[in-house]
């Protein structure tokens, strides 16, 4: 009965067990059909390789995969290879499938590592003479490449600045421009824009590429040609950049890439930047997103007026929305935009590694939040004892929360806060035991002390409705509480 899927289900099925190396396989052997389907998929990101706990499995795969890429090479090739001492692999039957047909991600750092390996295991009479042959290996490996594939993902990190792959990539798009159809169909870049020859690579992709959906950053460098790259695309979706010096702020305002992405204001559907001093003013822009993530979006001199645009901002379509800043947040902002919402969002993270300039607006967020965000699903926000009336309406509007994280910002002592405000934190726990939803699978709070009563009540309540819940206190050290939880 299984054998007579239509072929297109198959590859719908195959395609959810993309990432289960050992399902595939076993598909391959059901039927000539099957075979068809999963090889091709096995074969679209072959830079995969499975885990494995010795380390000279793992370098015997890059081996296997180098040997059968060398040997779909074109004969004139293959020659050119060996007059230059390069041992050429022999296998006892062709191939039944052309496998480079099949690749679509280009993965950079996995080519180099694959044939650094391979050469290893040939007869080298120098450095200099590996250092050859791995670059004739990836110069032919890489013509085979862009001639015989369509590649859909590029991956461009965690490369050493010294090996030749993207420049030979840029010299190839250079000499022989028809080979840019390769990247007609591209649909995503996850690359490192600090590399001195990045800007050349996206440069000669922008002639071929204009339906990429995803691009991710993993280091930041502003250039005109990643600029230029974002701007000109059809549709793009998803922008993630990520500037790893966390001492430092870039106003974004400023870059060549923020005019690319201004571009693609009404296309993207999540938006996610860490570390750049971010004009708030411009999220209006963004009329479509669905995610956005602002990590250190601002300074510590980051003032309530700067916020202020927050207030009139209105993103109908937002499902997740994070801001996570180190040092000050101005909540009254934020309480305003969560009323600019359209009852879309499900999931809320406002955080603050250090201190909120007006902590006495904790319950006005939680109140705007439990008004208009009635489909919510992950909570994380401040929180203080006195909160328990807003969290009540919260709890009662919100039905569907999973996941609610609360953490008390607070300059006073453990001591002061626990003899000033005892009945409330008894109450806010309360209010927890007797309104949450039970959907409720995991609870934090941090920074708010409790009763033994009131916890043991808790734990009773999510007893009694035999619902598991991820429970985590923290709040001093109290060794019965710190027993009973354990």
């Amino acid at each position: 009965m299984i054998s007579l899927l239509p072929e297109d289900c198959l590859i719908d099925i195959f395609e959810y067990l993309r990432n289960d190396f050992k399902s595939l396989n076993s598909c391959v052997r059901v039927n000539r059909i099957w075979n068809e389907s999963a090889i091709s998929i096995l074969w679209s990101n072959p830079w995969i390789i499975e885990e494995v706990n010795e380390k000279v499995k793992g370098q015997g795969k890059q081996i296997e995969l180098i040997d059968i890429y060398i040997s779909s090479l074109p004969q004139k090739s293959k020659n050119f290879l060996q007059q230059k001492g390069i041992v050429i692999p022999k296998f006892s039957q062709p191939f039944i499938y052309n496998y480079t047909s099949f690749m679509r991600t280009l993965n950079i750092s996995y080519i180099e590592d694959c044939v650094w390996t391979w050469v290893t295991n040939q007869t080298n009479n120098s450095v200099r003479d590996f250092i050859q042959k791995v670059e004739l290996i990836i110069l032919h490996l890489l013509q085979l490449i862009l001639k015989e594939s369509g590649i859909r993902k590029i991956i461009a990190y965690y490369i050493s600045s010294n090996k030749a792959t993207l420049p030979q990539l840029v010299d190839i798009l250079t000499k022989f421009p028809e080979f840019g159809t390769c990247f007609s169909h591209l649909q995503e870049i996850v690359c490192d824009s600090t590399l001195s020859i990045i800007p050349q690579v996206f440069e000669k992709l922008i002639p071929y590429s204009k339906m990429i959906k995803r691009i991710v950053i993993k280091k930041y460098e502003d250039s005109r040609e990643l600029s230029n790259l974002i701007g000109t695309q059809a549709g793009l979706q998803e922008l993630l950049i990520y500037h790893e010096n966390y001492n430092y702020l870039i106003p974004f305002a400023k870059q060549e890439v923020f005019k690319g992405m201004i571009l693609q204001s009404k296309n993207l559907l999540r938006l996610e930047l860490y570390s750049f001093d971010f004009p708030i003013h411009t999220l209006g822009e963004f009329e479509n997103l669905e995610e956005l993530k602002l990590f250190r979006y601002g300074s510590s001199f980051i003032t309530p007026e700067s916020l202020a645009p927050l207030a009139t901002i209105s993103l109908k379509k937002l499902r997740k929305v994070s801001f996570h800043n180190w040092v000050l947040m101005h909540l009254e902002s934020f309480a305003n935009f969560f009323e600019n919402t359209n009852e879309e969002l499900r999931e809320i993270v406002i955080r603050t590694n250090y201190t909120i300039a007006d902590r006495q607006n904790t319950g006005k967020l939680i109140n705007s939040i439990g008004v208009h965000c009635p489909k919510l699903v992950t909570l994380e926000v401040p929180g203080s004892p006195e909160d328990g009336h807003q969290l009540k309406t919260l709890l009662e509007s919100c039905n569907k929360l999973q996941h609610i994280s609360i953490y008390n910002i607070n300059q006073k002592n453990k001591k002061n806060l626990k003899e000033s405000e005892e009945g409330f934190n008894e109450n806010l726990l309360q209010i927890l035991t007797r309104h949450s939803s039970p959907n409720l699978n995991r609870l934090s709070i941090s920074h708010i002390e409790f009763s033994m009563k009131d916890i043991e009540s808790f734990l009773e309540y999510r007893s009694l409705i035999s619902r598991p819940i991820i429970f985590h206190f923290n709040f001093g050290n109290d060794k019965k509480i710190k027993n009973l939880l354990n």
